[in-house]
């Protein structure tokens, strides 16, 4: 009984052994020029969001915000059962109400031949190189793997691991996208890993890439970030900045009017009838939550956004659309705190706006 444990043992130790000198080939998605999310993306030459000839033009925070990779995701193909990330990020793990999975993590989904979404959690150890070990996929040589990077903080650099013997090969995606500019609700605060993000969401229920440009506390319709997205060919434009632009001393109801009819000014010099949504704050308006003082500031920068909608329909553009507070439908279950989602609220905003993008498709 004795010589059989041993045997058994040994041969364990072989097995364990075996597995952990197996070659892993590791791919570079920077190298190959494949990372999306991002407005003219194979030119930047790292994971930020921004190129850097803005770094002047913009604010200080922007630009810092600019280098986190929100949005930011890598579409690849493999046969390999067992896929590896490692990386390196610069800033803080995680937040007070944000955890390291969104702040700092990645996240790994495929879409099968008949457009179904999988998902697949990884063990993770975040050190100061971070690692996810995603085991025991199947071999899916169907699928499209989409692995999704970190929210909030900034990659330095990043690898993707299979076996050597398997194969590997990063894809593009195409269509044209849907860009929002908006303020850390966009960024993706607070959700709990960042294919949980809204933006992210959307992108999963529509055939569009998604491009993001959100910067928290810093979605302001600033000028050097509308000529940034003017470049894109984009099918339709979102403007959800209305969080960041709330009526105080400093900003009236007639400047706030202001700053959006100069974005969709901007906007309609280079794509006229390119279709604009513009979103009221997507809390508020709730009797439910006693807070008045925060209910009452979103209802007020709220209520001018839906104004100069109205006003810009009826002055003949009816390609700038409206999505409402009512139509994102928010509840006291669907934030952390005064106004960012959690993951239920996250899934509501993206879903709301894949509902209100399928009607202007169909017009």
């Amino acid at each position: 009984m004795k010589l059989n444990l041993f045997f058994t043992f040994a041969g364990l130790v072989i097995a364990v052994n075996s597995f952990a000198q197996q070659t892993i080939k590791w791919n570079n998605p920077l190298e190959s020029k494949v990372i999306q999310g991002r407005v003219h993306s194979a030119e930047l030459p790292n994971y930020y969001r921004l190129p850097e000839d803005l770094k002047s033009q913009v604010r200080s925070p922007v630009w810092s915000l600019g280098t986190n990779s929100a949005g930011l995701y890598i579409d690849f193909q493999t046969d390999a059962e067992a896929i590896s990330v490692r990386y390196k990020v610069n800033g803080a793990m995680n937040m007070p109400h944000m955890p390291t999975t969104g702040v700092s993590g990645v996240d790994l989904y495929a879409q099968d031949e008949k457009g179904a979404w999988n998902w697949a959690y990884g063990n993770y150890n975040f050190a100061d190189t971070v690692t996810y070990q995603y085991k025991a996929l199947g071999e899916n040589t169907n699928f499209t793997y989409r692995l999704y990077l970190p929210l909030y903080n900034t990659v330095e650099w990043l690898e993707i691991g299979v076996a050597a013997n398997k194969q590997f090969e990063f894809v593009a995606g195409k269509g044209n996208p849907i860009v929002v500019y908006g303020t850390s609700i966009a960024q993706g605060a607070c959700a709990t890993r960042p294919g949980l993000a809204w933006t992210n969401i959307l992108g999963r229920e529509i055939t569009n890439p998604v491009i993001n440009v959100a910067f928290s506390g810093n979605g302001r319709l600033e000028q050097p970030i509308i000529d940034h997205i003017n470049q894109v060919d984009a099918a339709v434009f979102i403007l959800d900045c209305i969080p960041n632009l709330a009526l105080t001393n400093d900003r009236t109801a007639e400047q706030l009017d202001s700053l959006l009819a100069n974005a969709v000014s901007e906007i309609r010099k280079k794509h006229p009838v390119t279709p604009i949504i513009i979103t009221e704050h997507s809390s508020g308006f709730n009797n439910a939550i006693f807070n008045l003082d925060k209910n009452e500031e979103y209802k007020k920068s709220s209520a001018v956004a839906s104004a100069f909608v109205n006003r810009t329909k009826k002055t003949g553009d009816k390609q700038v659309y409206l999505l409402t507070n009512k139509d994102i439908g928010l509840d006291i279950n669907s934030t952390v705190d005064y106004a960012h989602p959690n993951d239920i609220g996250m899934k509501k905003i993206a879903d709301a706006y894949q509902k209100l993008i399928h009607k202007i498709v169909k017009r």
